[in-house]
């Protein structure tokens, strides 16, 4: 059923009230000049007060950054004073390892550029403290073949997606080749039309997003599965780390949606804030580690992991107060391990589950309550330490042990155990949060039951 989207006041939600790692965003100016290489090069400077005809000096900078772009090369610094640069920059010259091309404003400026974009091959590349703004489709943009690339500090928003990553179809080959070894830090992607940080078709390899801020994406027409936060079709070594994921209009983290294979190798989902997103919070399709997350407020089943062969490691997650939203929650689990898919077989998973924290999923505006969902041909590695309180009559759907439900009463008095061998200090209590919906504080307060579980042990 189609579901028309209320878009968010965010200013009048309010600020999120969770942090796991104190995420700023790209305005801080502390210590980055430490954080930067230093010129093993030339330096150079751009203003909007400059000629590209001047030798790009302090007192007479030159005026393009594309100039700047066409002209530095490895181990040179690029400084870029404040003012609105009208640009589409493409940047063809490499570095090298150790001597990257660098961009970046002057400590303290706040340039402004329409879009980058890296071309074919274009590599060992730093992308500074800018903000991003005025263009129509990718604000920056690593078009295949792109290797040893960081974007930190950028303020990116508007367009059809903030950062892409490839060029190509979604399910198809790149077009100029994956892209690798990138780091993304302390930025900030907003209000375009779809995903905020999208590489498809991928593959995106050998990537961390850190401490990113990434809302306001894709709240437009109806809900959709292309307006994610963070959505990466194929990759290996992908590490969310820190970041603050929320208000989008499809999920919040998509991992390996195209990677049918499953047996996805190092992809790490850990200490990060997923909340108010209109459809699914964390997805890792072909299994990964999810560690010490907060997930609230999605508008479908919060967690959806193991749609491939994989493994899947969830440890120290709190995921609560899911689909309470009555513009855009609808009832749904409060996760999928292994759920099979439409006219597919369910996938083999091994899971891990220990520690997690799991209530108050479904809320009075959208229904009754509703728990978790293990798949038909799932291994039950290890479980423990687990709290679940969402539905008394029904906390666990095993469909590995016939489709068989476990209730409160049943986890209590060991039966769950029984049945499969774990269940290890599992408990069915109130956990006292903080504060529930809508002001949502999945802190725990002082003499909880539920005391070294979930994300805030």
């Amino acid at each position: 059923m189609a579901r028309h989207l209320t878009p968010l006041a965010l200013l009048a939600i309010g600020p999120l009230v969770l942090s796991l790692a104190g995420c700023s965003g790209p305005a801080g100016d502390v210590s980055e000049d430490a954080d930067l290489p230093s010129a093993t090069g030339s330096e150079y400077h751009v203003a909007p007060t400059g000629s590209d005809a001047d030798p790009g000096t302090s007192a007479r900078p030159w005026k393009t950054l594309q100039h700047a772009a066409d002209t530095a090369g490895a181990g040179d610094v690029v400084y870029v004073h404040s003012g609105r640069y009208p640009e589409d920059v493409v940047l063809r010259r490499s570095g090298t390892s150790g001597s990257p091309v660098v961009l970046r404003r002057v400590r303290g400026d706040r340039p402004s550029v329409r879009s980058f974009e890296l071309a074919q091959g274009t590599s060992h590349v730093v992308l500074f403290g800018f903000q991003v703004a005025g263009y129509s489709n990718w604000g920056v943009t690593l078009i295949g073949d792109n290797t040893d690339v960081r974007l930190a500090r950028l303020n990116v928003s508007g367009g059809e997606a903030g950062i892409h990553f490839t060029v190509g179809y979604s399910g198809d080959p790149p077009q100029y080749g994956p892209v690798s070894d990138v780091l993304v830090e302390d930025c900030t992607v907003s209000d375009v039309r779809y995903t905020g940080i999208d590489a498809t078709p991928g593959p995106l390899n050998g990537a961390v997003f850190r401490q990113v801020r990434v809302y306001g994406c894709g709240l437009v027409g109806e809900d959709s599965f292309g307006a994610d936060g963070i959505g990466i079709e194929k990759g290996e070594q992908i590490t969310v780390e820190d970041c603050d994921i929320h208000d989008n209009g499809g999920d919040g983290i998509d991992l390996n949606s195209r990677d049918r294979s499953g047996w996805a190798r190092g992809i790490v989902v850990r200490r990060n804030v997923v909340a108010r997103n209109h459809l699914q919070g964390i997805k890792l399709w072909a299994g990964g580690r999810m560690q010490q997350n907060a997930v609230w407020g999605q508008g479908i089943c919060p967690i959806m992991v193991g749609a491939y062969d994989c493994a899947v490691q969830m440890l120290g997650n709190t995921i609560a107060y899911n689909m309470w939203s009555g513009d855009y929650g609808a009832r749904d689990y409060a996760a999928t391990i292994g759920y099979p898919g439409p006219g597919s077989r369910a996938a083999r998973v091994r899971l891990t589950m220990r520690n997690n924290l799991w209530a108050f999923n479904t809320g009075p505006a959208v229904g009754s309550p509703t728990g978790l969902y293990l798949g038909p041909r799932l291994q039950l590695m290890d479980e423990g330490r687990n709290v679940s309180f969402s539905r008394s009559d029904g906390e666990i759907q095993a469909d590995f042990l016939g489709g068989r439900w476990f209730t409160r009463t049943q986890i209590r008095n060991g039966a769950w155990a029984s049945a499969t061998g774990q269940g290890q200090d599992d408990l069915c209590v109130n956990p006292q949060f903080v504060s529930g919906w809508p002001n949502v504080d999945l802190h725990l307060n002082p003499g909880s039951p539920a005391a070294g579980r979930g994300a805030y042990p």
